[in-house]
């Protein structure tokens, strides 16, 4: 017995039992696929599609008044709507696939659609 120290073998195992843990959490957690487009769905409109390729400043008339959507190349964001609790700007930049911001009082969605979808937490 060596009174408790570690071998190298078992550093060595533990550090690729390590390593295998991280690059597993970094696949099914970390982002998947490329923002291709955002989804601006209006109640009583059709669905826009809004390429995520150029930067630009959307400006949407809804019923409680407009909200501003700032488009980055790969990436989306409310960042400014009518309503009292923010809930729409507080989702931030949108940019992995699936990912959804909503403006209630101007019943507004917003979605970015990818190349493959993201880690889904209800179907694991």
């Amino acid at each position: 017995m060596n009174g408790g120290l570690l071998r190298w073998g078992d550093t060595l195992i533990g550090s690729l039992a390590a390593g295998i843990v991280l690059a597993a959490f970094g696949l099914a957690y970390g982002p998947s696929g490329d923002a291709r487009a955002l989804v601006i769905s209006q109640a009583g409109t059709e669905p826009r599609h809004e390429p995520l390729d150029r930067a630009r400043v959307l400006e949407i008339r809804g019923p409680a008044g407009i909200t501003r959507v700032e488009i980055e190349p790969g990436r989306a964001r409310c960042a400014e709507s009518p309503g009292r609790q923010d809930i729409c700007e507080a989702s931030g930049w949108l940019q992995a696939h699936g990912e959804v911001a909503v403006s209630l009082p101007n019943r507004l969605t917003l979605q970015v659609l990818g190349t493959e979808p993201g880690f889904d937490s209800m179907h694991y």
